[in-house]
């Protein structure tokens, strides 16, 4: 069997290995290493410190895999979170805007009966009557989705729901892998 020559890496000492040897340990600094061959050469490497950098590898790759969970969860969600934060940031601007809509919806009725009313008394044709009391009859029905639609608003805080507790958890784990 054919022996090669190669050093340990730790202290340099000269190592006989054989032809298909893939770990050895160094008799002088008992130094437990690798035989790597590439097409142009072979050489050692500590087995400890490809363990160590294995080591390293992962808490990497299970700190990127819980960012990549984070963003995924945030990627689904991201139309309920825009929900609940419009319910939670803006009900002074929901209110306002109900208001104003409810100013213009009156007024909409008022014209609407205030044309079909002066129409019939000025002997107009009964299709302006008709069009006055469809604009009355509009501004109405349109009053009153506006006025259901108020009262179910309500400003809740968001339950601690499957996502956030999911998010929480991770948001958790990435804390404690990232102080190690």
């Amino acid at each position: 069997m054919e022996t090669l020559s190669v050093r340990c890496n730790h202290c340099g000492a000269p190592l006989q290995v054989a032809e298909g040897t893939r770990y050895v340990t160094c008799q002088f600094c008992q130094s437990h290493l690798e035989v790597r061959r590439t097409d142009s050469s072979i050489f050692t490497e500590e087995v400890a410190k490809l363990a160590q950098n294995a080591e390293k590898m992962a808490g990497s790759l299970e700190v990127i895999t819980l960012q990549n969970e984070i963003e995924r969860l945030d990627r689904e969600h991201a139309p309920e979170l825009a929900a609940e934060q419009m319910k939670r940031a803006a009900p002074g601007v929901k209110m306002a805007g109900g208001c104003i809509g409810g100013i213009v919806m009156v007024m909409f009725t008022s014209f609407g009966i205030f044309f079909a009313v002066s129409s019939s008394r000025h002997g107009a044709p009964f299709i302006f009557q008709l069009f006055g009391g469809g604009f009355a009859l509009i501004g109405i029905i349109a009053l009153i989705a506006m006025l259901k639609n108020a009262a179910g608003f309500s400003v809740e805080e968001p339950g601690a729901g499957s996502y956030a507790a999911r998010r929480a958890e991770l948001v958790r784990k990435l804390a404690e892998l990232t102080k190690s």
